[in-house]
């Protein structure tokens, strides 16, 4: 009978553990996984030494590596789930843990509210990786030394430190002040001694990093691989949450007594805080849900795989207001020749801004704007807002394939090749590096390609310095040295239509038949 009272009281303690666990992985899994497509497509996992070693230029560059290394799986976003809800819930465990293991008693509150609010930050597809992964590495590290503070009398987590602030960067004063702390209480002389050699080493480490090995400023190196861009608007929760994490050693002596005699049974414990945690995590996911970003995301995903049709007919069935997701819009539209059919079934934007983006180097505008050149056929321009990208924010897949397919169109086929090579060591883009190589210094079977080669066949033959602030010059450029471009003339008149001239529109109807045109279009008809 004890043995089954045991048994059920360790089920019911963990039954907490295992709702938040399977409470994180169907959220991220079924409802928010664009944050698995928007993190995967930011960056570039490539399986080589020179790509590790590029990521090691200064303290907490492997931390980086591993957060990259871990976003590759988000490709399949059941994957991405298992991965976050793991260390999530890693970082639960490894809090009770270390707070069982110096107070010998069980904890949950704080473990939890550190658990939900990581939960909440993850939600924002913005907030990388590798910020919880860099958490759960220090208290991992931490919960070891406790655990085996006899190994070598203590003295291995004081001469690791230095090396652990160069793989976890500025995380790794999380573990310092931790293992500060703990020793400050500890009534062992010699801990005095260890807490006095650590920091010492800690700031000859700092101050040989900043003077001899990566000058780089005293803050960057302080807080890297911490960001505001990495964290977005939640910077100051989670600065919370790592002085929580830090101060553990002095939360768990802050002891709570019920009031009164009340005694909980395990079973009613368990079953409360399950139910707490439920609500929870509910109610933040309710809160976090972003039915606009779902969308973008989803007709972003259906763009890289030129599925034109689908994003039409998604957004018909879902009618937009992001002007990011009219601009892919636009662009399907006019890849399927039906730009001046549809433009007004769905909102734009009167300065023509859903038609094409000016050049901006900060957000994501340099990530995708280069498409809209590529469409109309100034290859060379797409490929500068694609390499751009790339010197901004190093190798995303979709910026690599941009530059392989601008590079084999314009018969670069060397440069190209080395793209190719980069592509081919992602785990997940091995075959498309397959696809891209059959192409090299094969002009035949390029131009026979549907895409590529119909590029090719309409790419500019003239060109030009463009304008990125005002890029309807730069149609009226293509067309004064190419009047049978057809998606240009297409994003001309729909910028007309926009604008409401028609007295322009109407003077190029007689280009129509020309350009293959078998029918007015409906707007410009209606025009």
């Amino acid at each position: 009978m004890n043995q089954i009272r045991t048994k059920n009281n360790l089920l019911f303690s963990f039954l907490p553990y295992l709702v938040f666990l399977v409470g994180a992985f169907i959220y991220f899994a079924f409802f928010i996984d664009y944050v698995f497509f928007y993190q995967e497509k930011s960056s570039l996992f490539v399986f080589s030494s020179d790509f590790l070693i590029e990521n090691l230029h200064q303290p907490g560059g492997l931390l980086i590596w591993l957060g990259k290394f871990f976003s590759t799986f988000y490709y399949c976003p059941i994957a991405g789930a298992i991965i976050i809800s793991t260390i999530l819930i890693l970082t639960v465990l490894t809090i009770s843990r270390i707070i069982g293991f110096i107070n010998g008693k069980n904890a949950v509150i704080v473990p939890f509210i550190v658990g939900i609010a990581l939960f909440f930050l993850q939600t924002d597809y913005r907030f990388l990786l590798f910020n919880n992964l860099g958490l759960l590495l220090q208290l991992v590290l931490f919960f070891l030394t406790i655990k085996y503070l006899g190994f070598l009398k203590g003295w291995v987590p004081v001469f690791v430190s230095p090396f652990w602030y160069f793989a976890t960067g500025g995380f790794s004063w999380i573990f310092s002040i931790l293992l500060t702390i703990y020793l400050a209480f500890s009534k062992e002389k010699m801990d005095w001694i260890k807490i006095i050699i650590l920091w010492c080493l800690n700031l000859a480490t700092f101050y040989l990093s900043k003077e001899l090995l990566f000058f780089q400023t005293a803050k960057t190196l302080l807080i890297y691989p911490f960001s505001e861009l990495t964290t977005q608007s939640h910077s100051a929760l989670f600065i919370s949450i790592a002085g929580i994490i830090s101060i553990l050693p002095v939360i768990t002596r802050i002891k709570f007594t019920p009031a009164g005699k009340l005694r909980i049974t395990p079973l009613v414990n368990g079953l409360i805080a399950a139910s707490l945690i439920s609500i929870i995590l509910v109610s933040i996911g309710i809160k976090q849900f972003d039915k606009k970003n779902k969308q973008y995301f989803h007709v972003e995903k259906l763009f890289y795989q030129n599925k034109f049709d689908e994003i039409i007919a998604y957004n018909t069935a879902n009618p937009p207001t992001n002007s990011l997701t009219i601009f892919l819009n636009n662009i399907a539209l006019c890849e399927t020749d039906q730009l001046n059919d549809l433009l007004f079934h769905f909102p734009q934007s009167t300065d023509g801004q859903t038609l094409f983006l000016k050049w901006d180097m900060v957000g994501e505008i340099l990530k995708r704007g280069g498409y809209f050149y590529y469409t109309v056929g100034m290859i060379n321009e797409a490929h500068r807002w694609a390499f751009e990208n790339m010197i901004m924010k190093g190798h995303t897949p979709e910026g690599l394939k941009m530059l392989i397919k601008t590079e084999l169109i314009n018969g670069n086929y060397k440069v190209a090749s080395k793209y190719i090579s980069i592509l081919s060591h992602a785990f997940f883009y091995k075959k498309e590096a397959i696809v891209y190589e059959k192409f090299l210094f094969n002009d035949a079977a390029l131009n026979a390609d549907r895409e590529l080669g119909d590029k090719r066949q309409n790419k500019i033959k003239i060109d030009f310095f463009s304008i990125t602030d005002d890029p309807y010059i730069n149609i009226e450029r293509i067309l004064a040295t190419d009047s049978l471009n057809r998606n240009a003339f297409e994003y001309k008149m729909a910028f007309r239509l926009l604008k409401k001239d028609y007295q322009h529109i109407t003077a190029f109807l007689p280009q129509l038949e020309s350009l293959g045109f078998k029918k007015i279009p409906v707007h410009i008809g209606e025009a």
